[in-house]
């Protein structure tokens, strides 16, 4: 799955996304998942990381832009 999907581009890389979504590496967090520490980052995409871990990647996603619509994911 790849390219833009609702309010993030799940093309780009998890570096990309937490740089432009800081609340992202957040809402990870309370997941388990620590992408910012990860060397992986730079190249696994949203898309790559719910594959590894399980998750339901539009289910993921909806969570992302609903944080975003309340301003929590930009800082």
């Amino acid at each position: 799955m790849e390219g833009e999907m609702a309010c993030i581009d799940v093309g780009k890389n998890m570096a990309q996304l937490m740089r432009e979504h800081p609340g992202l590496s957040r809402l990870l967090a309370l997941k388990g998942i620590d992408c910012g520490e990860c060397l992986a980052s730079e190249v696994d995409t949203l898309a790559d990381v719910a594959r590894m871990y399980d998750l339901d990647l539009p289910a993921l996603i909806a969570e992302i832009c609903g944080l975003e619509g309340q301003g929590q994911t930009n800082g």
